[in-house]
């Protein structure tokens, strides 16, 4: 007899607004930690002590130190989607653009070097390599791949790259390790028109071997 695999467990906790509501305030909490400390100050009391709940509110809708980082990774990734999803209709048809692209990049960047913005990129990092060890955070990681490749290689496309999928990857591999280096101590970030420099020779390398326009 072949057994059966578990039912998923059901979320702890309220779930009426007001349940949801603290329920989102722990989850906010968390990735704020994730951020400043990394997974490992990431415990019931601390992410009730730093949302300002009692100690047992944690516990109370999460069963698991696991779970709790298996959500908030969860809750960042659905917000980066939305992010990406957001930024793409934005551009609208001004993806086309180099001088359009490199901005929209430059400031999308830059938005992520503010105090709030980098510990939201640390919390990112963190949580997606913590997710690497996760055989069931791969649907989430998938899901945030996908949101991310679809704009670069919809940015690729426009800008009239030849081969649109290695462009594409070039394009977020690029980009997740300028943002490592800007967060990385001892390097100078780079800003204002250096940034804007250093995008637009990048989608210009990108896009050189596009056909000629007849």
């Amino acid at each position: 007899m072949v057994a059966q695999p578990s039912p998923p467990a059901l979320p702890r906790g309220r779930r009426d607004a007001r349940g949801e509501r603290r329920r989102a305030e722990l989850l906010d909490a968390a990735i704020d930690l994730i951020g400043a400390q990394g997974i490992d100050g990431v415990t019931h009391r601390a992410v009730a002590a730093a949302a300002g709940v009692p100690a047992a509110s944690t516990s109370y809708y999460f069963r698991s130190k696991d779970e709790l980082i298996h959500e908030a990774l969860r809750t960042l990734a659905e917000r980066e989607i939305e992010r990406l999803r957001e930024r793409r209709a934005a551009l609208g048809d001004a993806v086309a653009d180099l001088d359009e692209t490199t901005e929209a990049l430059a400031a999308w960047i830059e938005e992520q070097l503010t105090p709030a913005g980098r510990v939201a990129m640390l919390a990112q990092y963190q949580l997606q390599l913590e997710a690497a060890r996760r055989p069931e955070a791969r649907e989430i990681l998938q899901a945030w791949k996908d949101g991310t490749d679809d704009l670069s290689e919809t940015a690729m496309r426009s800008l009239g790259a030849s081969d649109v999928r290695t462009s594409g990857i070039l394009l977020v591999c690029a980009i997740d390790g300028l943002r490592l280096r800007l967060l990385a101590s001892g390097h100078a970030p780079l800003e204002g028109d250096e940034l804007r420099g250093v995008l637009r020779a990048l989608l210009v390398g990108l896009t050189a071997g596009r056909p000629k326009r007849v």
